[in-house]
């Protein structure tokens, strides 16, 4: 019976490239974390407080204080009733207009400035990246990544909420549908980082 032999310098070469992937790819997880956490907690709803119901609401945000309500998030007050007639182009509706203000639960979560902002991104694997190679005078690599969003409040899971707020429902069901994204990092004195943060 024959064995075939290899080498100790070639074992050795090919677990040194073994340590390196794991080490890069361990980089490259640092700095996409690093990425991540300056984007979240993310604002799923832009509105100040208090505030109330917008005629132009471009962004859903009358769709989406009306269902937080629902939940306890903020509190929904009638202000206004207003019967239309129909018209020849429209059919008879009801305006109504509500006051809307922050309840204990609310100010959990809000971020003066900006609305309601909660979950923090945590990254679940390096799925995949470029060979690092030198551009513009710097080493870059396109790194793809997946990610879930944990420590949601738990009336993000409520389905009317869900559907009222873009981008809620993809967050919820990321423990078991990770989110992806590709970013481009750049080796820094520091180490890897996302080069929109160093264009900030």
């Amino acid at each position: 019976m024959y064995r075939k032999i290899v080498p100790l310098a070639l074992l050795a070469t090919l677990a040194g490239c073994s340590d390196s992937q794991d080490t890069i790819k361990a980089s490259f997880h640092k700095a996409a974390q690093a990425s991540l956490d300056t984007r979240y907690p993310h604002c799923f709803v832009i509105s100040s407080f208090p505030t109330k119901t917008q005629d132009f609401d471009v962004h859903g945000t009358n769709k989406a204080l009306h269902a937080l309500a629902q939940v306890g998030v903020v509190s929904e007050k009638e202000i206004s009733r207003t019967e239309i007639p129909a018209r020849l182009w429209s059919p008879a509706r009801t305006d109504i207009y509500y006051a809307y203000d922050l309840t204990d639960e609310g100010r959990k979560y809000y971020k003066a400035g900006a609305g309601l902002c909660f979950g923090k991104a945590q990254v679940t694997a390096i799925e995949q990246f470029s060979e690092p190679s030198e551009a513009t005078g710097q080493k870059l690599s396109n790194v793809t990544y997946a990610y879930k969003i944990i420590e949601l409040p738990a009336w993000a899971a409520n389905d009317q909420v869900k559907a009222s707020i873009p981008g809620l429902g993809q967050a919820v069901a990321s423990n078991a549908a990770p989110l992806k994204e590709t970013r481009t990092l750049v080796l820094t004195g520091q180490g890897w980082v996302d080069d929109q943060l160093l264009a900030q």
